[in-house]
């Protein structure tokens, strides 16, 4: 802050920090690289999701599928990411990997939750819901669901962090065209380190931002995701 400038550690100012992101907001490009980086990502996270839940239903119905998905779940849950980016390298464009960390790194998140609150659904209130004639249409809306829902908001919550993190990370190995982990490579290697600061603040609020909307969507809290 003294020197306002790196000379022997090059770290930014907040003023140097706060100049490169105006400077970088002025840009047509930076919009549309943010954009991009945000809907690849999100794509990978909603798929995700959906996949995540149907496999959770899926496991806790039937238990030979269970059996069969455990392996391939911890499995996916043990492989690092940037392993993994290596890997499907050398089958996916490098423009369609960031999509696929993303979801391989939220897919075994929201499976563990909803399974677990599958699991945990009062299982009392479903054998009377039975008893007194209730379908089972509505012992899932009824019962299942709103125990399901506090761990599948937390899933969602916490995956959004994730999804961010791991696709960013799949940006900067792939040097995906186009995207903000690209740029924030491409800052690194010309020495522009103001830029660095002001990429990883975008990188972090859109984060926080996406985060925030899902709270606010899935109201009701949750537990903390396995």
């Amino acid at each position: 802050m003294l020197a306002n400038r790196g000379l022997l550690i090059a770290i930014p100012t907040p003023l140097d920090t706060a100049a490169a992101l105006v400077r970088l907001g002025g840009t047509g490009r930076f919009w549309l690289t943010a954009g991009a980086s945000a809907l690849r990502i999100c794509v990978g996270f909603v798929l995700a999701v959906l996949l995540g839940t149907v496999c959770a239903a899926a496991s806790e119905r039937w238990d030979l599928f269970r059996a069969a998905s455990e392996p391939l779940l911890r499995l996916v849950r043990t492989v690092p990411v940037a392993v993994v980016t290596i890997l499907v390298f050398l089958w996916l464009p490098r423009q369609r990997i960031p999509t696929f960390i993303s979801f391989l790194t939220v897919f075994p998140i929201v499976w563990s939750n909803v399974a677990q609150g599958i699991r945990r659904a009062d299982q009392g209130l479903v054998e009377m819901a039975r008893v007194f004639g209730m379908g089972r249409r509505e012992i899932l809306r009824r019962i299942i669901l709103p125990g399901v829902r506090p761990y599948f908001a937390a899933a969602v919550a916490t995956g959004l962090g994730f999804a961010w993190k791991s696709g960013v990370a799949a940006e900067i190995i792939c040097r995906t065209e186009l995207s903000l982990g690209s740029m924030l490579w491409s800052s690194k290697t010309a020495v522009a380190y103001d830029e660095v600061f002001a990429l990883t603040l975008v990188i972090l609020l859109w984060s926080v931002a996406l985060e925030s909307v899902a709270r606010r969507l899935l109201k009701g809290g949750g537990h903390d995701p396995v």
